[in-house]
């Protein structure tokens, strides 16, 4: 049973159909219900099914299995000198609010950029 689906209510006998509302202790929303629009009789109880935030983690749980994926250990790279060439650390970059360019070519450049020309800023 969902919200919305036609039901003879057991309770008041009226054609009627489910509504779900949360089941509240204070401020904190213990489970949900499905109630009969007409009378507000409890049909169903919704929290026994379990919470989505609890199937997707089961879902992502059955997909690590599926793929064999034990616990992940974190990638550690270690870039020498050589591989920091970035256009942001480079003495020819001439920074500006909008525009970011190149003072040797004169081109627009993005930050991230490497470069054969590149330069290391001096500090």
């Amino acid at each position: 049973m969902k919200p919305g689906d036609p039901i003879q209510c057991p309770h008041c006998g009226a054609d009627s159909f489910l509504k779900k509302e949360a089941v509240m202790d204070g401020w904190t929303k213990v489970g949900e219900v499905l109630k009969c629009a007409s009378c507000s009789a409890v049909i169903a109880d919704c929290s026994r099914e379990g919470s989505p935030a609890q199937k997707q983690s089961d879902a992502a749980d059955r997909f690590k299995k599926l793929l064999g994926a034990d616990e992940e250990s974190p990638i550690r790279l270690s870039l020498s000198d050589a591989d920091k060439r970035f256009c942001k650390d480079c003495a020819n970059m001439i920074p500006h609010p909008f525009q970011l360019r190149c003072a040797l070519t004169g081109q627009s450049v993005n930050p991230m950029d490497d470069c054969p020309r590149y330069t290391p800023k001096k500090n």
